[in-house]
C-alpha cells in the first residue's frame, strides 16, 4: 500500500520506536539514508544500520534482527521483491520501502498493512488492476474435488459428469490465468528507475530527491541536504539511469530550492559558509581537479566524440589545445596552477570550439559546492569519487606488474560497512582530505575504462551475435579484476557501446544492446554478465532481467539472480557461450 500521509504516517509513527535500516549499495541510497539520518535525530529515534547489495543480504540482516525490531525501513531495495514473502515475514513485521528501481512489486503495492511504500504511484506504470491479478481461489473448489472423486473411466464419461456451468467455469479460468500472464509481462518486462513525469503535480524520482522533498516540507531542511539530493541525481544522470528530460525536470526544481535556501541563510563568512551555485559545466571527468589534456583524453564523451583511441584522435586534442591558445606545457599542468586568465577562459573557449570538433553536447546544467577560498567541487566530482570508494579494493591499490595473480588470491575487498563510511566521510565538508584520496582513485579509474576500450575497439574484441553485441573481459587483461564491481562494470558498458556505435559501420549499431561479461570468482568458476539498452533508446529501460530470466530457464542452466538490479546475473564461466547461444535465439 502507498502511504499518502508520510508526516503522520511515517515519521510521526515512528517516533518513540526502534526501527531497522537497510540501505542498498548505491549512491542514492547512500544520500537517502543521510538525509533520513539527519530527520530522525530531531524526533530522537533509535535506530539500527545495515548496507545489503543483494537479496541475500536483505534476508541475512532481516534474520539477524527480527526478534529484537519490528519496524524496517528499506531505502532503494526491496521494492521490486515481494518482500513479506521472500523474507517469510511474521504478521507483526512492518516494511517501509522507498525504492527508485522499478517496477515495484504488485504484492506490495497491494498489499494491506505489513508493507507501506513511501513513493506515489507513476502514471506510466500501469500497474494492472488488482482482481485482474489476485483471485479467491473458493469458486473452482468445486472443480478441483471433481478431478478428485473419480479414478477411472474415460475422458468422455468425465466430461458427461460435468455440469455446464462447471465447464464455463473452467473456461473463465483459463482465460483469466492466459490474461493475468499477459498483464504480469507487460508489466514487468522492463526495469527503470523511476521517473518525474509531470511538472505541475510532480512525481517524485530518485530515493535521495524524496527524501530532501520530505525534509522540505517537515521545514527541517537546508543547503547540505540540498547538496545530497544534487549528488544523487548527478549519478544517475552521468550512470546512463535517467534521460535527459527527467534530468532537466529534476535540476530546475533543486534551482528554485538552490535560490530559497540561499537566500534564507544568514551565515555570511566565507571561510564557514556553505555555497550552492547552479551554473553549466563540462562532460569532462574531474577536469578542475587533473590537468586539462588528460581530463579530455579520459573523458567518455570527448573520447567518443574525437575517437581519442585512434591516431588521428589522438592528434584532434593538440589541434583543440591550439585552437584554444592553451599551450601544451599549461594544458599538462593541475588545472589550479595553470595561469588565471587560461583558466577563466577554458570553460568558453570549449563552448565556441564544441561545433568545430562535434562536441555540441559538452555543456550541462549542473551545481558547484563552494566553501572557504580553495574548496570549490562540481556534482560530477563528487560522484567519480563516491564510485571510486564504493568499488575499492586493497589489491586495486597495491597490485602491479607479474605480482597481481599472488596479491589477488587475498582477501581483496573491503568490507560495504566500512566504504559506505568513507562514502559518508566523503560527503562531509570537514574530510576534504578523504575527497581528495577518492579523485585520486577516480582518475586511475578513468585511465583504465579508456585503455580497456582502447585495446577492445584495436583487436576488435566486441562481437556482434545478431540480435546483440558483446565483449567479455578476459582474465589477466589491464586491471581486469576492477571489472568485478557492479558500477564500474556499468561505466565501462556505457563506454564500450558508444566508443562501438561510433567506430561501427553497421548501421543498426545504434539499435543493438550490449552485454559485458567479467570474471567475478576464479574459484568458483563464475562470471558476471550486465546487458545494457542500446544508445538509441530514449528511455534507459532495460529488457534484460526478463530475457536473462529466460533463457536461464530454456537452457536450464545454474545462474545467481541475486543482484537488486535484474539486468547483473552471474553464471558459470563454462555456461557462458551456451547461454549467449540461447539469448540471441531468445531475442531473435
Amino acid at each position: 500500500m502507498y502511504v499518502l500521509d508520510l508526516k503522520k504516517e511515517f515519521y510521526e509513527f515512528l517516533a518513540g520506536k526502534r526501527i531497522f535500516l537497510i540501505v542498498h549499495y548505491d549512491i542514492d541510497g547512500i544520500c537517502a539514508c543521510k538525509i533520513l539520518q539527519s530527520l530522525l535525530k530531531y524526533r530522537n529515534i533509535l535506530y539500527t544500520l545495515a548496507i545489503v547489495r543483494g537479496r541475500a543480504e536483505i534476508k541475512q540482516a532481516y534474520i539477524e534482527n527480527s526478534e529484537d525490531v519490528k519496524y524496517f525501513v528499506l531505502i532503494n531495495c526491496g521494492g521490486t521483491i515481494d518482500i513479506a514473502e521472500e523474507l517469510e515475514a511474521d504478521d507483526n513485521i512492518t516494511f517501509f520501502i522507498l525504492d527508485s528501481h522499478r517496477p515495484i512489486d504488485l504484492c506490495n503495492i497491494y498489499s494491506t498493512e505489513q508493507v507501506r511504500l513511501l513513493s506515489g504511484p507513476e502514471e506510466e506504470a500501469l500497474v494492472p488492476e488488482f482482481d485482474h491479478i489476485f483471485r479467491d481461489e473458493s469458486d473452482s473448489e468445486a472443480s478441483n474435488e471433481e478431478s478428485e472423486d473419480s479414478d477411472g473411466g474415460n475422458r468422455a464419461a468425465k466430461r458427461r459428469r460435468l455440469g455446464e456451468e462447471q465447464i464455463m467455469k473452467r473456461r473463465e479460468k483459463r482465460l483469466w490465468e492466459e490474461n493475468k500472464n499477459r498483464l504480469l509481462f507487460e508489466y514487468s518486462q522492463f526495469t527503470y528507475y523511476s521517473k518525474a513525469v509531470s511538472k505541475c503535480e510532480r512525481k517524485l524520482s530518485l530515493s535521495a530527491i524524496f527524501m530532501f522533498d520530505f525534509a522540505w516540507k517537515l521545514n527541517k531542511d537546508d543547503k547540505e541536504l540540498l547538496w545530497l539530493a544534487i549528488v544523487a541525481l548527478t549519478e544517475q544522470m552521468l550512470s546512463g539511469k535517467i534521460d535527459n528530460t527527467q534530468y532537466t525536470l529534476e535540476i530546475e526544481s533543486l534551482r528554485a530550492h538552490c535560490k530559497r535556501l540561499q537566500n534564507k541563510t544568514s551565515d555570511t563568512d566565507v571561510q564557514t559558509s556553505l555555497k550552492i551555485v547552479f551554473e553549466k559545466d563540462l562532460k569532462l571527468a574531474l577536469y578542475r581537479h587533473w590537468t586539462v589534456e588528460h581530463s579530455l583524453k579520459y573523458s567518455m564523451f570527448t573520447a567518443v566524440r574525437l575517437k581519442l583511441w585512434t591516431l588521428k584522435g589522438d592528434m584532434k586534442i593538440h589541434q583543440l589545445l591550439a585552437d584554444m591558445g592553451l599551450p601544451l606545457v599549461q594544458s599538462r599542468q593541475h588545472f589550479k596552477s595553470m595561469d588565471l586568465q587560461l583558466r577563466k577562459e577554458f570553460h568558453g573557449s570549449v563552448e565556441k570550439l564544441a561545433e568545430k570538433y562535434n562536441l555540441q553536447d559538452i555543456e550541462f546544467a549542473s551545481f558547484i559546492l563552494q566553501y572557504g577560498f580553495r574548496n570549490k567541487f562540481c556534482a560530477s566530482d563528487i560522484v567519480y569519487a563516491l564510485l571510486a570508494i564504493l568499488e575499492a579494493s586493497v589489491s586495486a591499490c597495491r597490485c602491479s606488474g607479474a605480482n597481481y595473480y599472488v596479491i589477488f588470491l587475498q582477501p581483496r575487498d573491503k568490507k560495504p560497512e566500512e566504504l559506505f563510511n568513507q562514502a559518508l566521510d566523503c560527503l562531509s565538508r570537514s574530510k576534504v582530505e578523504v575527497m581528495n584520496n577518492a579523485m585520486e582513485r577516480a582518475k586511475n579509474i578513468a585511465k583504465t575504462l579508456f585503455k580497456t576500450v582502447q585495446s577492445a575497439v584495436d583487436m576488435k574484441q566486441i562481437i556482434t551475435a545478431g540480435p546483440f553485441v558483446y565483449y567479455i573481459i578476459r582474465e589477466g587483461c589491464l586491471d581486469w579484476y576492477m571489472f568485478s564491481h557492479l558500477h564500474i562494470l556499468a561505466l565501462l558498458a556505457q563506454f564500450i557501446l558508444k566508443a562501438y556505435v561510433s567506430m561501427s559501420r553497421n548501421r543498426k549499431a545504434s539499435t543493438l544492446p550490449l552485454i559485458v561479461s567479467a570474471p567475478k570468482d576464479l574459484e568458483r568458476g563464475t562470471c558476471l554478465l550486465l546487458g545494457i539498452p542500446p544508445v538509441c533508446e530514449n528511455s534507459p529501460r532495460n529488457f534484460f532481467g526478463k530475457a536473462f530470466e529466460q533463457a536461464a530457464d530454456k537452457m536450464k542452466c545454474e545462474v545467481n539472480c541475486d543482484y537488486l538490479d535484474t539486468s547483473y546475473i552471474e553464471l558459470r564461466t563454462e555456461d557462458r557461450t551456451r547461454f549467449f547461444d540461447a539469448l540471441a535465439a531468445l531475442l531473435n
